[in-house]
C-alpha cells in the first residue's frame, strides 16, 4: 500500500492553480472594464471639466501602489529556498506565493469594476 499524501497534496494545489488561472482571468476582464469605464469618465470630463472625475483620477496611482505592496508581502510569505525542496514542495509553494500575489490585485480590480459598473 502506498501512501497517499502526496497525491493529496498535487491534487490540491493541482486545484489552487486552477483557482489562480481564474483569479488572473476575473481580474484582465475586471481590469479592462474600468480602464475602459475610467477613460469613458475622462473623455466625458474633456468637454465639459465640471465633469472631469477628479475624485476617481485620485484613485489611480494610490490604489495600485496598496495593491501591489500587499501582493508583494503576500507572495514573500510564501516563498522558500530552493536547496533540498522537492518538486512537490516547489510547486506548492509557487502556486501558494503566485495566489498570494494575484489575491489583492484580484479583490482590487474586481472591486473597481462591481463600483464603476453601478456608475449612473
Amino acid at each position: 500500500m502506498t501512501d497517499a499524501a502526496p497525491l493529496h497534496r498535487m491534487m490540491d494545489a493541482g486545484f489552487d492553480l486552477w483557482r489562480l488561472n481564474w483569479q488572473v482571468a476575473e481580474t484582465l476582464i475586471a481590469s479592462q472594464s474600468v480602464i475602459a469605464t475610467r477613460m469613458a469618465m475622462m473623455g466625458a470630463g474633456i468637454g465639459n471639466p465640471g465633469r472631469m472625475p477628479l475624485a476617481e483620477m485620485a484613485r489611480f496611482v494610490p490604489e495600485k501602489v496598496a495593491a501591489f505592496e500587499a501582493a508583494g508581502r503576500g507572495a514573500a510569505r510564501h516563498l522558500r529556498p530552493v536547496e533540498g525542496a522537492g518538486m512537490l514542495e516547489l510547486f506548492e509553494s509557487s502556486v501558494a506565493a503566485s495566489l498570494a500575489w494575484w489575491g489583492p490585485l484580484h479583490s482590487r480590480s474586481t472591486a473597481n469594476a462591481r463600483r464603476l459598473g453601478r456608475r449612473p
